[in-house]
């Protein structure tokens, strides 16, 4: 047992030391203030362990705080996610395992310690054991089901808010997070049954989990403190207007945007979101969006990429621009990879920028 206390040690230091970090972190979203609780709550959970391990040996040896990680994913990535302002109150309904064990727990009155659970055994601890495990394994399963769901309908819907793709705004990284503890949480699970079945614990499955706990918490605090706010929230403009009159508004809307596009080229900044144009023409993202999406048949992603391929198109066939690489000609031009700038670049004229940089060439040497 006491070779599993630094795990303890460490995870403690880890995730409260992480928690001050992310409390620390200038321009917080909800979702910033909903992972100061979580780390919180597994500093907790690493205490409660270290204290059941060396001081206090008659806490009971089970899942208990840990039922709360899936309703804190699905909530974290919500807030992340959600375009509109995001309600938690009702997260207290996704704790109620929580609460029922923190129950049986204090009224269980007897040391509860996972090496006595014998799966062929009728047993009140091991039934108890095995009920928790089971709804610890249903609850992380329905939760990291519900958060990819929100994550996959999130970067469906990327086009209509960000002008380019990263690892932040796809959320990729906790897409591999929410694996991650669903693969080793369920390595802790099945570990658990397979000793349990044969009375032999080489070593307590808890201490696997919490090996797993202490990588996880590493992760989601290194990428929570690096992860910007994705979305500002507004409340909605309800206006009502004449056809003819939304017309009018929205054809001089359109000559204000091209203006401003044209003349200032806010699309060569290569992290360029609808919510910054926004701030820059003084209107709301639901201006853009109605006139983008109604008016133009267009998402907010294409839109500004257009402008950048034209860019890039000058760039390309202008003799003063020979000098540069094509990486400095796509950043130049607001894409923020190479990739990106090949991908949309050959989608919209059907060659890659070198072929038509040489087409470009051989058809003005053809002409002269």
């Amino acid at each position: 047992m006491n070779n599993v206390l630094p795990i303890y040690h460490i995870g403690l230091i880890q995730a409260w030391f992480a928690a001050l970090l992310v409390y620390r972190k200038p321009n917080k979203g909800a979702a910033d203030k909903l992972l100061v609780i979580w780390l919180i709550v597994i500093g907790i959970e690493m205490l409660y362990s270290l204290l059941n391990a060396k001081y206090l040996t008659w806490l009971p040896d089970l899942i208990i705080i840990p039922l709360s990680y899936g309703p804190f994913l699905f909530f974290y990535t919500k807030l992340l996610t959600s375009k509109k302002t995001v309600t938690i109150r009702n997260i207290h309904r996704h704790l109620i395992p929580v609460y029922l064990f923190i129950l049986i727990a204090a009224f269980w009155g007897k040391p509860i310690d996972i090496n006595s659970v014998n799966f062929f055994s009728k047993g009140p601890i091991t039934w108890l054991a095995i009920l928790n495990f089971t709804l610890f394994l249903l609850v992380i399963v329905y939760y990291w089901r519900a958060s990819l769901k929100l994550i996959r309908k999130h970067n469906h819907t990327l086009g209509d808010h960000f002008s380019y793709r990263s690892e932040t705004i796809m959320l990729n990284w906790l897409k591999s997070t929410a694996i991650w503890i669903l693969s080793g949480f369920f390595a802790s699970g099945i570990t658990f049954i397979v000793f349990s079945t044969q009375n032999i614990f080489p070593f307590n499955p808890i201490e696997l989990f919490h090996l797993g706990l202490l990588v996880f918490t590493f992760s989601i605090s290194y990428y929570g403190i690096h992860q910007p706010v994705l979305y500002q929230h507004q409340k909605p403009k309800q206006l009502q207007v004449s056809d003819e009159a939304q017309e009018k508004k929205s054809q001089k809307f359109g000559d204000l945007l091209y203006e401003h596009m044209v003349k200032n080229k806010p699309y060569l900044n290569n992290e360029l979101t609808i919510q910054d144009l926004a701030d820059q023409l003084k209107v709301s993202t639901q201006e853009i969006s109605n006139y983008l999406n109604k008016e133009l048949g267009v998402n907010f992603f294409n839109y500004i990429n257009s402008f950048r391929i034209e860019e890039a198109k000058q760039r390309l066939t202008n003799p003063a621009f020979d000098y540069e690489t094509l990486l400095g000609i796509a950043y130049d031009s607001g894409f923020n990879s190479k990739t990106s700038f090949n991908t949309l670049f050959k989608k919209e004229t059907g060659m890659t920028p070198s072929e038509y940089k040489k087409a470009f060439r051989s058809s003005t040497k053809k002409s002269t």
